[in-house]
């Protein structure tokens, strides 16, 4: 495995996606041939595909217990075993989701949706959410809904939260990476975007071929087909390939990846999945090598440690040794913020409820891939009979929101602010799709609360099966003293007969009262996220803000700009520009305050050189801090 063979790289020009997601009447499996729709053309040995998801999961396992200790810092490590000796798996982010995920899928039933993991995924997670989840959350709470939840105010797009859930997609889809991308791309849109969506679609391509592909070359070049020509995720990867190549050594091809992508954020995911990569790349065949050397490259240790730890098991279940596994057991243990579950105790448990779900899987999605030697005795689960046959994805642009698929599916186009801006063009579009094979008719009628004006009001509609319309209303408010974080809209339908409705929502921009400290010029700027731009020189921004109850809070005051931060008159803290750039509630400048609840004045004095970004937020006092809702600003 020392060389990748140069003719791959080249070949990445050439190669187009066999059937991309979307298409309608083509497959692909893992030798990159396209076929008909429902061809069986592999079949895969039920005891070995189980041997090989155990190995996954006790892989990511042993990797993730690993790299625990080394979360964050991005210094080079020198692990070599675990430390300390764990007695148990370490309880991690990289599982508990995935957990949750089939936990959702065994309750709810099919098609793999972002409606239900979206909706299930808030539910199930009760405590602290670090930065993408807590994004993505807050989003859902502000009833935005994926994949726009996944973009909107969304700083950790590219962040490694929705890689580390590639696993459980590919077991789902073993040997068919065309369906493994496809349902990992349900997942991931609900709280990324961009590269942090490409990542799983790698993952999960590489992780579905190894069930069929044992040679490392041919399944990067597999995972290469998702990722578009000129991301950085993919250069990244070439360069990673071409220094390999040039130098095997991976400390300093390490040093050069970081030279040329490195960015402030430790999660980041070109950077991390670089690190996967070459961590493959130079371990020889061996499972130790393969995971110290991710772990001892740094950043995100416990994911990169845990994925490679996951992908090794996949391709050789036969090599992880005894001395990995015996510390970390057989139980499956999770972080004390999943809620509302009943997951299994085991890894054997969990693996035979994957693979139950498998089945189910293949059948639904008319997979190219099916099982052969099914033992008679396979453990079997109660599952809800599947809706309708799932049909092709239709792509979903970034600014829409799945809001419902029955009886009709319904998506909300929003304004490219997604806020409400004041003297904007605060239009949104509801899109509708008949996706049965009947006529569906009727009309719908735009509800809000009284300060929003829709015009108009309501449409007719008329759709032919598989046919889709778009229907576009402009919004505006009266005036109101208090900007606020949900105004939601009811959409009430009438579709042959029946009588239905479902919602959204849109938050109000934020306005601070901007004062140039040099001139005295006054105006007001809208905010429609929490970061902004602030012009070179010496500006006073003003925000007014209340509390649904008073308590103590985090105010997070980050970005690239020098500040000095005054609460009710009071000095609380000073930035200097340049700093490290995290807007998260557990990292980066955070002050805890304790806001008066009607009637508060937030001021921060900035004196910058040129333009520089700046980032205000409010969140929890929890270990990683929830983002609040609750904080509303007054005109």
């Amino acid at each position: 495995m020392k060389k990748v063979i140069w003719s791959i790289v080249l070949s990445w020009v050439c190669l187009a996606f066999a059937a991309g997601i979307g298409t309608r009447d083509a497959v692909s499996a893992c030798d990159g041939k396209v076929y008909k729709k429902g061809d069986k053309i592999m079949k895969l040995n039920y005891e070995i595909y189980r041997r090989k998801v155990r190995a996954c999961f006790v892989g990511k396992s042993v990797g993730g217990t690993l790299g625990m200790p080394y979360e964050g810092p991005v210094q080079v490590n020198n692990v070599t075993y675990y430390d300390p000796v764990p007695n148990e798996m370490v309880p991690n982010d990289d599982l508990d989701l995935q957990v949750t995920f089939l936990e959702i899928l065994m309750r709810e039933g099919l098609p793999v949706s972002r409606l239900k993991l979206g909706d299930l995924w808030n539910l199930y997670n009760s405590g602290s959410l670090p930065d993408e989840y807590g994004v993505a959350n807050a989003n859902y709470r502000k009833m935005i809904y994926a994949p726009l939840s996944g973009v909107y105010n969304n700083a950790f797009h590219s962040g490694m939260g929705a890689a580390i859930r590639s696993e459980l997609w590919a077991c789902l889809a073993p040997g068919d990476p065309e369906l493994a991308v496809r349902i990992a791309t349900e997942d991931a849109c609900v709280d990324h975007s961009g590269d942090g969506i490409s990542a799983i679609r790698f993952l999960a391509a590489i992780e579905s071929a190894a069930f069929a592909e044992n040679d490392l070359n041919k399944l990067i070049e597999t995972g290469m087909r998702y990722l578009p020509e000129g991301e950085r995720m993919k250069n990244a990867f070439k360069d990673t390939i071409a220094w390999w190549n040039e130098t095997e050594d991976y400390i300093r091809v390490r040093e050069k990846i970081l030279e040329k992508y490195s960015v402030e954020n430790w999660t980041d995911v070109t950077i991390n999945l670089s690190f996967i990569l070459l961590a493959l790349l130079s371990c020889e065949n061996s499972f130790d090598k393969a995971i110290c050397h991710a772990v001892n490259m740094g950043h995100d240790a416990d994911c990169t440690g845990a994925t490679v730890g996951a992908l090794f098991g996949i391709i050789n279940p036969d090599g992880i040794g005894e001395r990995w596994t015996r510390p970390i057991g057989n139980s499956l243990v999770l972080s004390c913020n999943m809620t509302n579950m009943t997951a299994s105790a085991s890894i054997d448990d969990f693996c035979d409820e994957i693979a139950f779900c498998c089945e189910k899987i293949q059948e639904y999605y008319h997979s190219a891939v099916s099982f052969e030697g099914l033992p008679a005795d396979r453990k079997q689960y109660a599952m809800p009979e599947p809706r309708a046959a799932a049909s092709d994805d239709i792509p979903y642009e970034q600014s829409e929101a799945l809001i419902t698929d029955e009886p009709l599916e319904v998506r909300v186009i929003y304004p490219e602010a997604v806020a409400y801006m004041p003297g904007g063009e605060n239009k949104f579009t509801v899109h509708l799709i008949n996706n049965g094979d009947k006529p569906m008719s009727g009309s719908f009628s735009i509800g809000t609360s009284q300060n929003v004006i829709c015009e108009p009001r309501g449409f007719s509609y008329s759709l032919k099966p598989y046919e889709e319309e778009k229907y576009t209303f402009s919004v505006e408010k009266s005036l109101c003293r208090v900007r606020i974080n949900v105004n939601k809209v009811v959409l009430a339908f009438i579709t042959n007969g029946l009588k239905w409705s479902c919602s959204f929502g849109f938050p109000d921009a934020r306005v601070y009262h901007v004062e140039n400290l040099d001139t005295g010029e006054k105006y007001d700027v809208n905010v429609p996220g929490s970061a902004f731009t602030v012009p070179a020189g010496r500006y006073r921004y003003t925000l007014n803000f209340k509390l649904a109850a008073m308590r103590e809070i985090r105010l997070s005051h980050n970005g690239k700009a020098r500040m000095t931060v005054y609460l009710n008159g009071e000095r609380i803290t000073e930035r200097e520009a340049d700093m490290k750039y995290v807007p998260a509630f557990h990292r980066g400048s955070v002050t805890k305050v304790t806001p008066k609840r009607e009637h508060n004045v937030l001021e921060i004095e900035f004196n910058n050189d040129r333009e520089r970004e700046a980032f205000i937020e409010f969140g929890s006092v929890g270990d990683c801090g929830i983002w609040l809702t609750d904080v509303e600003c007054e005109k």
